[in-house]
């Protein structure tokens, strides 16, 4: 008779899109973005103004997480996370002018919104910074 009610309400999360929502891990990402050799960890959480990007550092380091960029509606485009390797990277112009590449020293984090959008966050040294590489 248990077998039958957990079925029900399984049966029952799944029509409702419920299951689905608490399935749906948060995006993380690890990579060494404050200085090279570090295990830090980019995730995704949501908040009372919508989402954040954090970054957490690498515990040996006795940093403390840090909010690198806040968000709002996710549903039509989820976000999504990759690792960026160093190297110098062209952004977007939003002027039409031509931009400088810029020179990215440390692994970093590409954030892109579906189709919509992508950007690579980065340290450089004493603060994030962003870049758009698609609009």
């Amino acid at each position: 008779m248990r077998h039958l009610r957990w079925l029900s309400l399984t049966a029952l999360l799944f029509t409702t899109g419920a299951l689905a929502q608490l399935a749906r891990p948060a995006p993380t990402l690890s990579g060494a973005f404050l200085h090279e050799g570090s295990a830090d960890t980019a995730v995704i959480t949501e908040n009372k103004d919508g989402y954040s990007l954090v970054v957490v550092p690498d515990t040996a380091s006795g940093g403390k997480a840090r909010v690198v960029k806040t968000f709002h509606d996710i549903a039509a485009n989820p976000p999504q996370l990759s690792l960026i390797k160093p190297g110098s990277y062209q952004p977007v112009c939003h002027s039409g002018d031509d931009c400088p590449k810029v020179s990215i020293a440390s692994e970093a984090i590409g954030l892109c919104f579906g189709e919509a959008s992508c950007e690579i966050l980065y340290f450089d040294g004493k603060a994030f910074r962003d870049i758009a590489i698609t609009d």
